[in-house]
């Protein structure tokens, strides 16, 4: 399910840890399609940015599913609060799994600071050894996309694949996922880079900040 939101206030940045080891850092291309009815698919948005992300060790996210995050976003004026959306996002509790969560900041185009987006990727998958190159696997989770106009766009990701390889606090990775399908679309592609860490047992976390 892909869920578009809309609101009235803008977003500040939210910032989640990334380690790189020297040389060129690795970036992931964002592309988002619309399919209007009676109409051809046609790409809205393409852009490539670095992905600061982090793998969280016995975490699960609080939110699964996009209605989830808009349910938790909620305001008593039945309008939505972005900082609420994107606390929702990266909110975890202890689990059996690993999550993949990362942050990627747009370009403004044109000189306008209106056009900027933030991307927030958030993936919760099964357990698996973090110490060990391999993949994750069962993945669910979402992505949105979030401008200081709005709408801000929720997309549900499935086939996610996330190929990893451990340096003992930091990974390299790639990855690919889609959104299901629907009148818009995101897709994701890429290598990145993360730091490894792993959530307390009984504790929960709000990974970033707000403003």
């Amino acid at each position: 399910m892909t869920v578009r939101w809309m609101g009235m206030a803008a977003l500040a940045a939210m910032g989640l840890s990334g380690c790189v080891a020297g040389g060129a850092r690795p970036a992931v291309q964002m592309r988002f399609f619309e399919s209007p009815a009676g109409g051809a698919t046609h790409e809205r948005v393409h852009e490539a940015g670095i992905l600061n992300a982090t793998l969280m060790g016995a975490a699960n996210l609080r939110y699964l599913r996009p209605a989830e995050l808009l349910k938790a976003a909620e305001t008593g004026a039945g309008q939505g609060d972005p900082q609420k959306l994107m606390r929702a996002a990266r909110t975890l509790v202890p689990g059996e799994g690993v999550v993949l969560l990362g942050t990627v900041r747009g370009e403004a185009t044109g000189g306008s600071t209106a056009t900027r987006a933030i991307y927030s990727l958030a993936l919760a998958c099964a357990r698996t050894d973090l110490d060990s190159p391999g993949d994750l696997r069962d993945c669910q989770g979402y992505v949105l996309r979030v401008t200081r106009t709005w709408p801000a766009e929720v997309y549900a990701l499935q086939g996610a694949t996330v190929s990893l390889i451990s340096e003992g606090g930091t990974a390299h990775g790639r990855i690919r996922a889609h959104s299901e399908p629907g009148a818009f679309k995101a897709e994701l592609e890429g290598e990145f880079a993360a730091s490894v860490l792993e959530l307390g047992a009984g504790a929960s976390l709000a990974t970033g900040s707000g403003r």
